[in-house]
């Protein structure tokens, strides 16, 4: 039987090599241009024509463009006008397809190249060189090409010569946002030294537009990476592979998408640069034995940071980056795993950082639980339980939703005599609510869809999402007040066009571009939020085993996997191939240009902030188009929406201003903690036009998140006055006398203080005649970016218990309408003076209290900038003050605002015979005692004498 067995497993697998190498040498017709970019179908452009089958003719071209040799199956092709051209293979056996190839009269003739040739260490931090130089792609050589060269070649040395004549300079723009200037070099190129990930970079290169011969440069993108050295493999590792018959399955990376996962029938494979390179993934098994047939059969899989997660019939298992064996480890303590979700957006940048917003969701029938990523760490269990279900009511799959701090579970009770309808449950992880969706009660008793399901939200301001099965999609958008069944033109779903295959990928990019996969490589676009699908060309013939992958550029790759499990990519032309799809249908786009100021993923607010985001949208007459505001969470911000429009002949515009503010009053709240609570938070805002067509160019920036709370990194700086300069570590310590210090412990001082002064923590002291009226000015700050000087009431003390200085205006002087607070007041019971005084128990003196109107001639306690009331140091002698100074005012900020700071005042002087009466009373005793000293003595000598001569006498 066991013969039986091996024998036709050996025979399938032969008869899918066979089929494989028979579909791999043969091929729906292809194009791509010199730099495999859709920016350079331009004219003048060579376009690269690729038919591979043996029943080949020739070209049709249009008369525009020339071939160099229409009857070659491998056909180069130029046009010298714009426009679309219509392009097909003729063939003897079935007709081919015919495409409309759009070729656009571009202004841009030049790109720029960069490549990072050394590195660096400069002050301590990590730095790669950039060099840069401009190349034209159509004569560019093959090194440039292939990103090989390290210096520029004759023509690019030129043109980049010549562009820095006109005054071209580069710049290149972060991830973070952060520019770089380069320096230019007399060998033709500029170099810049960028810091980041010594593994992985990805920057844009942009300069001003500058024209040479009437041509301009185009912005690029470009992505580095340096791979750490694998250790070869000793011979005993096992492969990993789906199981015989699987369609290829890729995983990429949830915040290092460059860092994925290919699971195909002959092995594993993982690339860490995005498939420019890749190695296949074995494991050593450990104590984890090895299946009859020699590998392991792989139904899911994770890319964390720091290894891979295997679902391996039912059981989670972990491999290690470095150690590589196959483990089920102790922290895994799921059972029966059914399915696995991995976050397949990167959510660092969210607002709400202090809270753990999950990497993964596995499920088993009846429990959902979620884990982050890296998978080492402290905690002992790494899956952390989010859904328990009674054992009538199973789990059919998971997601993550469209805000990053919600999820989603399909569930279905399966108990006798209920509806076999799945619910959709949503979790939301700051109010830890679980809700339900209203999404598919929409569906009639026996029309709604069935398993298994396939679950994907996409980010927005409301829920929306896409669930599919093998056979249809179901789409839900803006809380389900949109929704309904992708479908082609003629109303068929894609596995009745598709003549009953199944979907085999749903691949979206951030601009609203959907790509819908099926097994036999058929293809279907749409953008999210349209109801219909296009039916695109044929790239690659049935049953070649291939995976479509979306790399950091956004750019959809088909990856080919050939018999002897080489992998081979090459990039797919997304929008050539829909307009040729689309053309001469009734698909358009109601508008023309969209676009907005939205540029931030995240936005902090303040108390009393403002933002201000405007939009425009270009549209022909009579479409209706205007700019829709889509938000979550609406009560934490008060939003203003202004609209222009502007006609035109045949053109309309429309200019939306959005103002956001915050506008609540903390002051004189009784529950000022609870109050902070109700109205912080984070609002998910998103802006895009109320019509769209598959035709429309979408903007990537639609979706902000506005936090309402401290800004993180949000600090007060006491400014230090012009022109005083810092000597540093001047002062090791100083002495402070017992009578200057207050009483405000219970310990009492009965001697002097010692303090050593913190330069680190204090910082520089700030020198000041002891007569200076102060009053510090303080200064608002981003990290180390000033935002505004502060110019609400802050209160401010000693921090060592000197009392010493005072204030010089009293609450009469400042207009009180009531007793103001004071430190005597607030430091009772025991209080700290860091927790005794804050905004949350202010109270205004400037506000009339009946029957309080107090005493109002104690010192007023309270600064601001704009105030006459300052501080005054003491006159008696020179002193260290150690200060802190704190924000009041309830309405200025969320953010404990504190600083320290320090003052050193000078110019008290002794006066010239201060000490001259001391000196003169000292010299005086002592010249007495010395004077009675010596009288005892001659007293004592003469009194003996006596005593002798009266002893002499008496003899």
């Amino acid at each position: 039987m066991t013969s039986w067995t091996d024998m036709m497993c050996k025979m399938f697998m032969l008869f899918s090599i066979l089929l494989l190498r028979i579909d791999f040498s043969f091929g729906a017709w292809r194009y791509s241009n010199n730099m495999n970019d859709e920016d350079f179908f331009t004219i003048s452009d060579r376009v690269f024509l690729r038919y591979t089958q043996d029943d080949f003719v020739e070209w049709l071209y249009p008369e525009s463009c020339s071939l160099n040799n229409k009857s070659s199956p491998m056909g180069i092709m130029t046009c010298m006008t714009d426009g679309l051209k219509r392009v097909k293979p003729l063939v003897t056996g079935e007709e081919e397809d015919t495409r409309f190839l759009y070729i656009k009269d571009s202004v841009f003739s030049f790109a720029w190249y960069a490549v990072m040739p050394t590195q660096r260490n400069s002050t301590g931090t990590f730095l790669k060189t950039v060099r840069m130089w401009i190349f034209a792609p159509e004569k560019a050589a093959a090194s440039e090409i292939d990103n090989k060269a390290l210096q520029p070649t004759t023509l690019s040395r030129y043109l980049t010569k010549q562009f820095f004549n006109l005054g071209q300079y580069p710049e290149i723009t972060l991830a973070s946002r952060e520019t770089i200037q380069g320096n230019f070099h007399e060998d033709g190129y500029w170099e810049a030294d960028v810091p980041g990930n010594r593994k992985y970079y990805s920057f844009f290169i942009n300069a001003q537009p500058i024209n040479f011969q009437h041509r301009f440069i185009i912005s690029s993108q470009y992505t580095f990476f340096w791979l750490e050295e694998e250790r070869p493999y000793s011979g005993q590792e096992v492969s990993l592979r789906l199981a015989p018959g699987s369609y290829m399955a890729l995983l990429r990376g949830t915040c290092k998408s460059y860092r994925s996962i290919l699971l195909t029938q002959l092995g594993c494979y993982f690339t860490q640069d995005g498939f420019r390179s890749y190695v296949e993934l074995k494991v050593e098994p450990g104590l984890v034995p090895v299946p009859p047939e020699g590998y392991f059969t792989v139904e899911q899989s994770a890319v964390l940071e720091d290894g891979i997660l295997f679902l391996i019939n039912g059981t989670l298992y972990w491999r290690d980056m470095h150690q590589r064996t196959l483990t089920s480890h102790p922290r895994l303590s799921l059972k029966s795993v059914k399915g696995m979700y991995q976050r397949t957006s990167c959510v660092n940048y969210y607002p709400l950082q202090d809270m753990e917003l999950g990497t993964l969701l596995a499920w088993e029938d009846h429990r959902l639980l979620m884990g982050s990523d890296p998978f080492e760490g402290s905690q002992s269990r790494y899956f952390q339980p989010l859904l328990a279900l009674p054992p009538d009511t199973t789990i059919l799959t998971a997601s993550f939703g469209s805000q990053p701090v919600t999820l989603a579970c399909l569930v279905i009770n399966t108990s006798p005599g209920s509806p076999s309808q799945p619910s959709l449950l949503i979790y939301n992880l700051v109010d830890k609510v679980w809700k339900t969706s209203t999404f598919l009660t929409k569906f009639k008793e026996g029309e709604h869809p069935v398993g298994p399901f396939h679950m994907h939200f996409l980010e927005s301001a409301m829920n929306a999402l896409l669930l599919w099965n093998d056979h249809t999609i179901i789409y839900s958008f803006r809380n389900n007040n949109d929704w309904g069944e992708l479908l082609l033109t003629n109303g068929n779903n894609v596995n009745v066009a598709s003549g009953g295959e199944k979907i085999h990928q749903v691949i979206l990019d951030e601009k609203w571009n959907m790509l819908v996969k099926m097994e036999n490589n058929m293809l279907y676009y749409c953008k999210v939020g349209m109801p219909e699908l296009v039916s695109l060309h044929a790239w690659r013939r049935p049953n070649t085993s291939n995976v479509i992958y979306l790399n950091q550029k956004d750019q959809f790759i088909p990856i080919v996997q050939t018999p002897d499990g080489e992998l081979h990519k090459q990039m797919y032309p997304l929008l050539m191939e829909t307009q040729s799809s689309m053309h001469m249908t009734h698909h358009s786009c109601p508008f023309i240009t969209f676009k907005n100021s939205m540029t931030a993923l995240a936005y902090y607010m303040d108390k009393g902030d403002t933002i201000t985001i405007w939009a425009q949208i270009v549209y022909r007459e009579g479409q209706g188009v205007y700019v829709m505001l889509l938000t979550n969470n609406k009560h934490l911000l008060v939003i203003y929406q202004r609209s222009h429009s502007k006609m035109m002949p045949e053109v309309g515009t429309i200019n939306t201003t959005i103002t956001i503010s915050q506008k609540v009053d903390y002051e004189n709240v009784e529950r000022y903690s609870d109050l902070i609570e109700q109205t912080t938070g984070v609002m998910t805002l998103e802006l895009l036009p109320n019509q769209i067509g598959n035709t429309c160019t979408m903007l990537a920036n639609r979706v902000s998140h506005i936090h309402v709370g401290c800004p993180p990194k949000r600090h007060i700086r006491v400014a230090r006055p012009w022109g005083m300069t810092c000597e540093m570590n001047t002062l090791k310590n100083y002495t402070i006398p017992r009578d200057v210090l207050g009483n405000h412990s219970k310990d009492f001082l009965r001697e002097d203080l010692v303090v050593e002064y913190d330069w680190e923590k204090f910082g520089c002291l700030l020198k000041l005649h002891y007569s200076t009226e102060f009053n510090p000015h303080l200064d608002l700050y981003d990290g180390n970016t000033f935002i505004k000087s502060v110019d609400a009431n802050y209160i401010i003390w000693e921090i060592f218990g000197r009392n010493d200085y005072s204030f010089n205006e009293t609450m009469r002087q400042m207009n009180c309408l009531s007793e103001a607070q004071t430190w005597t007041s607030k430091l009772t019971g025991g209080k700290s003076p860091e927790t005794a005084w804050g905004p949350e128990n202010y109270r205004s003196c400037f506000t009339v209290v009946p029957d309080q109107l107090g005493d109002l001639d104690q010192p007023y306690e309270i600064l601001n900038r704009s105030s006459g009331n300052y501080l005054t140091f003491s006159q008696v002698d020179s002193a260290i003050y150690v200060f802190r100074v704190k924000i009041l005012d309830p309405n200025y900020s969320f953010c404990d605002l504190t600083a320290v700071f320090a003052v050193q005042t000078f110019g008290i002087s002794r006066p010239k015979y201060e000490y001259l009466t001391v000196y003169v009373a000292l010299i005086f005793a002592f010249l007495s005692l010395c004077i009675l000293g010596y009288s005892y003595c001659r007293y004592v000598q003469i009194f003996r004498k006596v005593l002798a001569a009266r002893k002499m006498k008496d003899e």
